[in-house]
């Protein structure tokens, strides 16, 4: 186990207090399980195996979604759609 020594807004500590009063526990448990419930988890270690089952699982999923027209690095149809977005005020049309 670790100490951790940190400063916090006035708020942000009251906060903490009245999470803590109307839990009956003082503040540095409920801070603490609190990061303990919130902190990323560590990512499980996949074999080989796994990882190439989980990337096929996500291949399935590639071009799924259909846009209703071509998509990809065509640059002309790119600058095309910036320059009629900057070229629009946004303003509702009468």
């Amino acid at each position: 186990m670790k100490t951790l020594t940190f400063q916090v807004p006035d708020e942000v500590y009251e906060a903490c207090l009245q999470m803590a009063r109307k839990y009956g526990r003082n503040v540095e448990d409920v801070v603490a399980e609190f990061l303990a419930k919130t902190a990323p988890k560590p990512r499980p270690k996949l074999t080989e195996e796994q990882r190439r089952a989980a990337l096929a699982k996500l291949r399935r999923h590639f071009g799924a979604e259909n846009l209703g027209h071509p998509t990809g690095a065509d640059n002309e149809s790119i600058d095309a759609d910036l320059a009629r977005e900057y070229g629009n005020t946004h303003e509702e049309k009468k």
